[in-house]
């Protein structure tokens, strides 16, 4: 077994070569923000964020790193990243095992648009987004879902509702003003999809239901008590193993996790009521 790590234009590349099989975990600068999801949801804490110097004297965003002699290859980092930034492969085809095996879910990016809903010339939608996935054509509205984060700042821009957008991270933001350093701007400077802003004040203030509670903000926070994040719930598709119950408990909490646990009860209770109605009414 042989393992390596390299940096190659603009990719971070960490792999694993066996007798028959080689697995390449690749991480895209261009997309990935900085933030905290990859490194809590890794069990075998082989992602680490590194303090990038700020620039222009403005805040940069952590920079990740991944131990190839830690990780696993089974993509979990990949599943939980909002921006898509994080790729796994085998023998150069791209597969997740954690997914493949049943281990954990896929996160739930419901995205919809339509064109004929537009009003002529509107490019509303494409001049808002933040990450720049949006292009209004002729022909369509052209979403690359895979990268949509789920701000919703599209959907809230849109004057026609041709677009709507359903977060898959659900939970809230808080800053408190009077703990921030004084002209401290850090997490206005690294915030992915433009949630915080500058109030007349002067202070930065959270617009939450922007938020994709990503912690790229807290990451370069200098008072961890001013800014806080709660991630309450994932939107994912249906699974049932511990693996996951143990991630979604790093990734929001144990209220979190006891959250969704108790919404599986619900579902599953009401399932059997409603099969045992069935074959009462054969």
């Amino acid at each position: 077994m042989k393992r390596y790590k390299k940096e190659l234009d603009g990719f971070l590349e960490v792999g694993q070569v066996l007798y028959t099989k080689h697995f390449a975990l690749s991480l895209d600068r261009s997309l990935c923000k900085g933030c905290e999801l990859c490194r809590l949801a890794c069990p075998r804490h082989a992602v680490k964020l590194v303090p990038s110097e700020s620039k222009d004297g403005k805040a940069v965003a952590h920079t990740v790193d991944i131990d190839e002699n830690k990780c696993d290859f089974h993509g979990i980092c990949a599943v939980v990243c909002p921006f898509n930034a994080i790729k796994l492969t085998m023998n150069g085809r791209e597969e997740i095992p954690a997914v493949s095996k049943g281990v954990f879910p896929v996160l739930t990016r419901d995205i919809k648009a339509d064109r004929a809903q537009c009003e002529p010339g509107c490019k509303k939608c494409e001049e808002v987004c933040p990450l720049g996935i949006v292009s209004v054509k002729d022909d369509g509205i052209d979403i690359q879902k895979e990268l949509c984060a789920g701000c919703q700042i599209c959907w809230m821009e849109c004057p026609s509702d041709a677009i709507e957008v359903t977060k898959f991270i659900e939970g809230s933001i808080q800053i408190t003003p009077e703990l921030c350093p004084e002209d401290c701007r850090n997490c206005l400077d690294v915030c992915p999809v433009n949630a915080l802003d500058m109030g007349v004040d002067g202070k930065v203030f959270a617009r939450d239901i922007n938020c994709v509670y990503c912690g790229a903000c807290r990451q370069v926070c200098p008072n961890r008590e001013a800014l806080k994040i709660e991630r309450t719930a994932l939107r994912h598709s249906p699974v049932d193993s511990g693996a996951w119950n143990r991630g979604l408990e790093r990734l929001t909490s144990t209220a979190g996790l006891m959250r969704e646990l108790a919404a599986e009860r619900a579902i599953k209770a009401r399932s059997a009521i409603h099969n045992l109605q069935n074959e009462v009414n054969k």
